[in-house]
């Protein structure tokens, strides 16, 4: 309702780039960097505008636009992706933000994902006008129609309210992950713990996971405006929730130009969580079937459903990242790979898809118990008939995570008159309960066997690279071959290993090491890239920068250089040793970009 798909599609772009399809390190400076490509950020507003435009227009006289408006709005849709994606491709800004917030964690994220958040803000009111228009046009097809009847900005504030705030509410995860990584910034320890060991990464993700839904109800009011329901509802329907043992004040009314029947439970957490109804569903129902409608919401609650689904949905495939690494899964072919993770990820969405269905009928049931059926039988009737849901299609069933009207009315119904039924549907939420414990018990048991097995090498990593050499020295010449997802890393480890014990052998902590490294292991690395080849160079390199105050582009690329010749990558090495030249070649490294 609130969610921006175009919006969810330029995040997953700005993660591809920066996890797959790295910018080349320098780039910004010697290419013409990202400026030159910033105006497409308002490209997807311009579609959307346009398609508003030729709307009215063919409203007004009766014609159809030479440019159909739906299509240009479909447009906008996808030019925000589009338009993100040759930011970071063409204009380099991946590079640019690293050089600028070298250090600097929480900005480097926001100045990362700020362009798709720009693009989509201005692009959603433009959006909502036009989809207005458009529907006008859809129902009226070749009619001129008066300019009075047309859609006007007081009949569509609401919902383009509604959709900023959608924009701003996605932006809550994104700034708790760079406030988390700024927090670990401040202890060298902590923060190579977190993002270099398999506890420390999950127990971060899970602590990451915490914190987003505490703060979730909370950044959901205020970014979505909501306010208290009005008098006359207020006072019966806070009735019936502290009836149910719910805050009777945390029953809300969310704004949305009465464009939308619905009603939703916010917050996984019993902490500050809030039920909210849209105006639409609070100006369509009259007060009993509302009611109907509060206890099916709380039912949720009631019923633990968030929680579970939580669980089952996240927490469990966070613990089964490091086993799956156990069964050898990033050894196999990519295509394979591609496989195993689309038949993964479509088991997972059917178990989602029927998890949602039971939860939807569990929470059905509650209102039954709660009202009986009549008050939650008549809401849902009524809004089926005002909103009705597209059910037509195998595709569109796949998708849906509500059962169908019907279904849910029988079950109401069978619910509140047949004691077998009851007793047969109760037994089976208990088990499906059951069945989560187990699946996230068992999770949990392959992920401490699995870490347990990582935990001696990855110790070492960690001892390495937050400055306790010493440490790390001890503890890797105690160590036996490394099992078959290291043997690709371990290697890289004793490269790096191997220059802690030329350069700072005892040190024991970060600033003792740090000393050590800058500007020593950059130097011996370029002495080492002479004589051996940058291959040979890169854990100097590698070390050395991340002990440095601060990285020059020429020293990020000479560093990328020296990545792409050890992983084995002629062409990347090319790109970078072009942009090597193209910002100066040191003098003494003239003879090694020579040959």
């Amino acid at each position: 309702m609130f969610l921006s798909l175009p919006l969810l599609l330029g995040l997953l772009v700005v993660a591809v780039h920066r996890e797959l399809l790295p910018a080349l390190p320098g780039s910004a400076a010697v290419g013409v960097g990202p400026g030159p490509w910033l105006p497409l950020l308002f490209a997807p507003m311009a579609l959307a505008t346009a398609a508003a435009a030729g709307a009215r227009r063919s409203l007004l006289s009766g014609r159809a636009p030479l440019a159909p408006p739906r299509a240009l709005l479909r447009l906008s849709f996808a030019a925000v992706p589009l338009a993100v994606h040759a930011l970071f491709a063409f204009g380099a800004y991946g590079d640019f933000v690293d050089d600028l917030t070298q250090g600097g964690p929480f900005f480097g994220i926001v100045l990362t994902t700020l362009p798709v958040f720009v693009a989509e803000a201005l692009r959603a009111p433009a959006a909502v006008r036009a989809a207005a228009l458009c529907d006008v046009v859809d129902e009226l097809r070749a009619e001129p129609t008066a300019i009075a009847v047309l859609p006007g900005a007081a009949g569509i504030a609401g919902l383009a309210r509604l959709r900023l705030g959608g924009v701003a509410f996605v932006a809550m995860p994104v700034l708790v992950l760079g406030a988390g990584l700024e927090l670990l910034a401040t202890d060298r320890s902590l923060r190579v713990f977190a993002l270099a060991t398999t506890p420390g990464t999950t127990l971060g993700a899970l602590a990451l996971l915490l914190a987003v839904v505490a703060a979730l109800p909370w950044w959901f009011r205020h970014a979505l405006a909501v306010r208290p329901l009005p008098p006359a509802a207020a006072a019966p329907l806070g009735a019936v929730a502290e009836a149910l043992g719910f805050p009777p004040h945390r029953v809300e009314l969310l704004p949305t130009g009465m464009r939308a029947l619905n009603a939703m439970l916010v917050g996984p957490l019993p902490y500050g969580r809030c039920l909210c109804l849209t105006d639409g569903i609070v100006r369509e129902l009259d007060v009993d079937a509302l009611a109907g409608v509060v206890a099916h919401e709380i039912g949720h609650a009631r019923c633990g459903h968030p929680t579970l689904l939580l669980t089952l949905v996240v927490v469990a495939p966070l613990l089964l990242l490091a086993p799956l690494r156990w069964a050898g899964v990033e050894t196999l072919d990519p295509a394979l790979q591609a496989f195993v993770v689309a038949v993964g990820a479509t088991v997972a969405w059917l178990v989602l898809r029927a998890l949602a269905h039971r939860f939807e009928h569990e929470a059905d049931v509650a209102s039954v118990v709660a009202l009986g059926a009549g008050p939650c039988s008549r809401a849902l009737l009524t809004v089926a008939r005002l909103a009705p849901m597209a059910t037509h299609g195998l595709l569109t069933r796949l998708s849906s995570l509500h059962p169908d009207e019907q279904d849910r009315w029988r079950t109401m119904r069978r619910y509140e008159e047949d004691p077998g039924f009851r007793a047969a549907f109760d037994r089976q939420s208990r088990r499906i309960r059951v069945g989560i414990a187990a699946a996230t018990a068992l999770a949990a048991l392959a992920f401490v066997g699995a870490s347990a097995r990582d935990w001696p090498h990855e110790q070492v990593v960690w001892r390495l690279h937050a400055g306790d050499h010493a440490a790390a020295l001890r503890l890797a010449a105690d160590l036996g071959p490394p099992p078959p997802h290291w043997r690709q890393v371990w290697p890289l480890v004793e490269q790096d290993l191997a220059v802690v014990r030329a350069l700072a052998p005892a040190a024991a902590d970060w600033p003792t090491a740090r000393a050590a490294l800058w500007p020593a292991a950059w130097q011996r690395g370029e002495d080492v890239l002479l004589a051996q080849g940058p291959a040979a160079a890169r854990p100097w390199l590698s070390l050395a920068l991340g002990a440095a105050d601060h990285a020059t582009p020429l020293q990020r690329a000479l560093l990328g250089w020296s990545e792409a010749a050890a992983d084995g990558d002629p062409e990347r090495m090319a790109a970078i040793g072009d942009v090597v030249r193209a910002l100066g070649v040191p003098p003494r490294l003239q003879r090694a970009f020579a040959e």
